[in-house]
């Protein structure tokens, strides 16, 4: 597949389109495209890594990538739609990797690009409707869906372990034991590494595996208790804290 967007980006259309569906738990190796990328989540959720940083991408949100940024992606249950575009078609090209939401109109037309030809017409209705995806999408605000990854590899296995079985019960000391060093030392260590509290990463962190088993379709309240929280309204609370809205809200996003 990605030689196959690599033949693609050599086309001379500022904006290309494609669909594509991933199994649950697919791995999309290291990679990077010569154009910046418009990474729509129709259905399921991916977990985009690069940078030493994590951005979930729920469904019915996309995530910006820049040119030539190495990323990985997790998948799960996963149909996306992307769009590739020259850099010469932006102002100002996002410099990071960044994560917005999708509206209706934006939604409706990202779904139209993916059924336009590769060599569409200039200054047709299909190229108009390209620039449209472009002009919706730059004019969406960010949402905080990242999270910062160690680069001490010690630290970084054990975040990576603790997203395939998070816990709000998981104590720096837990985390502590398993480095050989004090608990001072351990939040100190952390902290440096990722410019945030472990408390705040991981309650952040149980949000992120929440939004995966919400477009799942899994209960809030297996969800709750899989995670140590001592009733649902409790994690819910914890929830909208953090996203703004309640759990039950993505479980209707799929689109």
């Amino acid at each position: 597949m990605l030689k196959t967007i690599d033949l693609i980006e050599r086309t001379d259309r500022d904006v290309i389109a494609l669909e594509s569906v991933y199994p649950n738990g697919h791995i999309v190796p290291p990679h990077s495209h010569r154009r910046v990328q418009l990474l729509y989540a129709a259905t399921g959720i991916i977990q985009l890594e690069a940078k030493f940083n994590t951005w979930i991408v729920p469904p019915g949100f996309a995530v910006w990538i820049p040119a030539k940024v190495v990323h990985q992606l997790r998948t799960i249950n996963v149909k996306t739609r992307s769009l590739y575009f020259h850099g010469s078609a932006f102002l100002q090209p996002p410099s990071d990797c960044q994560v917005i939401g999708v509206p209706p109109l934006l939604r409706e037309l990202i779904h139209a690009a993916v059924k336009v030809p590769l060599f569409y017409e200039e200054n047709s209705r299909d190229d108009l409707l390209m620039k449209m995806v472009l002009q919706e999408a730059s004019a969406q605000p960010a949402v905080p869906l990242q999270l910062p990854m160690p680069q001490d590899t010690q630290l970084a296995a054990l975040c990576h372990a603790f997203f395939t079985s998070p816990s709000q019960s998981s104590t720096p000391g837990d985390w502590a034991r398993q480095l050989n060093v004090s608990e001072r030392t351990f939040y100190r260590r952390f902290l440096a590494n990722t410019g945030v509290t472990f408390i705040a990463w991981r309650q952040q962190a149980c949000v992120f595996v929440a939004l995966s088993r919400l477009s799942l379709g899994q209960s809030i309240t297996s969800i709750a208790l899989d995670m140590g929280y001592e009733s649902p309204s409790s994690f819910s609370t914890m929830f909208k804290k953090s996203m703004g809205v309640s759990p039950s809200v993505y479980m209707r996003k799929d689109t």
